[in-house]
């Protein structure tokens, strides 16, 4: 009740801010010199009372209007069709602003809400079901969690007190989570038993690590503690003892609940498989619609899951043919057999090698206007099972000055203890320069629309980041011949490419374990039944996610070949890529748009 107060509100507040009183003018096309105030009215109601989020994306609330509120932490639910007639009423009125009549940042910002709207209103309320995985092995909550507590920010007493509301919170949060697991079950749409087994186990090694006063969620914090020079001596002590308690009081008792209630659910899943076989009592094929929703939100692009796998179909097929040639050029050249056997891409510390990074793509990359401080650091071991090989932590949009990335020790280093610096090459450009942070540092530096800082459309931020990791191999011209070049962004676009049709068979063709196993043997005939079962197993969990990365970059890459043959002579890398930077985190379709208006009008 309380939620709906603060929404009739705000609704009522931005009828009243945006059309005045009179009923007159609720109708018709609205004056372009009011968007500004509209999208801001947007993003108070986007931003206001979630303090966690306020925390990351703001040193400086204050300066954005914002005001700090009482912690929480997310929690499922589903979404009603009353909730999309009050967003409707709120978001819908961007339709009312004759596109043609704002400026280029208007234009941008209008098509991210639009964008917004278009992909909440396509979603039934059943589908909350398919869409909220709070607790899940490879980006559940329970797995992020520590780390995000870890990172909270100190700026001022209020945040450490915060941070002890946060631990607080998680007892009834994760219990709330285990609840809409059985409510998902009880719907027909619980977890699967393999992904219960992987979270538990989670789970348990994180409460078996936990229960020492090196633990990191103890060492690190009370570290942060210790740096906070706007607390007295005895202020830190009083708050590292305080840390110590609830990490070992709240905290664990939180885990402990989903270990222990978690299994209970075992056995009740009535789909193991992909999202395309869920299908409801009237046999209308939810699961297939969600799928197609969810990618479309997910790589920007209105486009059919049958268009979709048959541009996927086509990379695998141009990719096979071109990999044949290196496969014969491999058996007839020497001095190209020679080469893919003993290349060398890094043999430098992560630290060097960002350092080197910041000043090679400047070829490439429009230079930062100002370079922050780069911080490596490396996750706690008992996270390491539990977290991604690597990560970069989004920075504050008026931070200027540090930045981090996180690597994982279990990951980036081969069996032998050894830095596995083959990955680390393109790890390092896609977290760092001139992936992620160089994008994101690029871009809070534009004065642009603050929406634009703060929606931020997954499949741009994350197709950038591996067009730019595959863009690194461009470095080597010179030192190694185009051939081996070319053959290695070949061999990785080969994988993307499987890999992205992997996800739609599974989740929209309906492939089993047996149908996956026949697809892969026909492009690797040595692969393992383990590693087929593992492939399944975390792809049914995480619908989508190779499309935030592959079909993404797919687009770029196409962007880029089209730009050229528009340029000719006449193009550049450092024009092609200011454009797409310029643009934000839009959804890409947008961004295509906006690159390809930009050729064309030169033309």
């Amino acid at each position: 009740m309380k939620k709906l107060r603060k929404i009739l509100c705000l609704l009522l507040i931005v009828m009243a801010a945006i059309f005045g009183s009179s009923c007159d003018s609720c109708a018709g096309e609205l004056d372009p010199s009011t968007f500004d105030a509209f999208s801001e009215t947007i993003f108070h109601l986007l931003i206001d009372g979630d303090e966690l989020t306020l925390n990351y994306l703001f040193e400086k609330p204050e300066d954005f209007g914002l005001e700090h509120s009482e912690p929480t932490l997310p929690t499922p639910g589903i979404a009603s069709e009353a909730s999309k007639i009050y967003i409707n009423l709120i978001f819908g009125n961007i339709n009312r602003y004759d596109y043609e009549k704002l400026n280029d940042d208007q234009k941008m910002t209008y098509n991210i809400i639009v964008d917004l709207l278009d992909n909440i209103n396509a979603k039934t309320p059943e589908m909350s079901y398919l869409s909220n995985n709070y607790l899940g092995s490879y980006l559940g909550y329970q797995a992020q969690l520590p780390l995000l507590l870890v990172e909270y920010k100190f700026r001022s007493k209020l945040d450490v007190e915060n941070y002890f509301k946060y631990l607080d919170l998680v007892p009834e949060t994760f219990q709330k989570y285990v609840e809409f697991e059985q409510e998902k079950a009880d719907k027909g749409y619980g977890m699967p038993d393999f992904v219960i087994d992987k979270v538990v186990g989670q789970c348990d090694n994180f409460i078996t690590k936990a229960d020492s006063a090196e633990h990191f969620m103890i060492s690190s914090v009370n570290k942060k503690i210790d740096e906070c020079s706007f607390l007295t001596s005895e202020e830190k002590t009083t708050y590292k003892k305080i840390n110590e308690e609830k990490v070992k009081g709240p905290l664990l008792e939180g885990y402990r609940y989903v270990k222990d209630e978690l299994p209970k659910l075992k056995g009740q899943a009535k789909n193991s498989l992909g999202l395309a076989h869920y299908v409801t009592a009237d046999g209308e094929e939810i699961g297939k619609q969600y799928y197609e929703i969810d990618f479309q939100d997910t790589v920007g692009y209105k486009i059919s899951m049958e268009d979709a796998i048959a541009y996927i179909d086509g990379k695998i097929a141009k990719c096979r043919d071109e990999i044949e040639y290196y496969r014969t050029l491999a058996q007839t050249n020497t001095n190209f057999r020679q080469e893919v056997l003993e290349y060398e891409l890094m043999n430098t510390t992560p630290e060097e090698q960002l350092a080197y990074y910041q000043t090679a793509f400047d070829l490439y990359f429009p230079p930062l206007t100002n370079k922050p401080k780069i911080t490596v650091k490396y996750i706690d071991k008992a996270m390491e099972d539990n977290f991604s090989p690597a990560a970069y932590m989004t920075s504050a949009v008026d931070n200027y000055t540090e930045e981090f990335i996180y690597l994982n020790n279990a990951d980036i280093k081969d069996e032998d203890g050894n830095l596995d610096y083959d990955y680390l090459y393109t790890t390092l450009a896609h977290e760092g320069y001139p992936g992620h942070l160089y994008q994101n540092v690029y871009f809070k530096n534009q004065d642009v629309n603050i929406l634009r800082k703060v929606l931020r459309s997954s499949g741009y931020s994350e197709g950038w980041a591996t067009y730019t990791e595959i863009f690194s191999f461009e470095l080597l011209r010179g030192k190694y011949s185009d051939a081996l070049v070319n053959y290695l962004i070949l061999n990785e676009e080969y994988n993307m490419a499987i890999n992205s049709r992997i996800d739609m068979g599974i989740h929209y063709d309906g492939w089993d374990q047996g149908d996956l196993k026949e697809f892969l043997l026909s492009y690797n005939p040595n692969i393992t039944d383990e590693t087929i079962n593992a492939v399944f197993e975390q792809l049914v969990e995480i619908p989508n996610n190779y499309q935030t990365y592959f079909f993404t970059y797919f687009k770029l890459k196409d962007l880029q070949l089209k730009v050229k043959e528009l340029a000719k002579d006449d193009f550049d890398y450092l024009t092609f890529h200011q454009y797409i930077l310029d643009c934000g985190p839009a959804p890409l379709r947008f961004v295509e748009e906006y690159v390809l208006s930009k050729y064309n009008k030169s033309l």
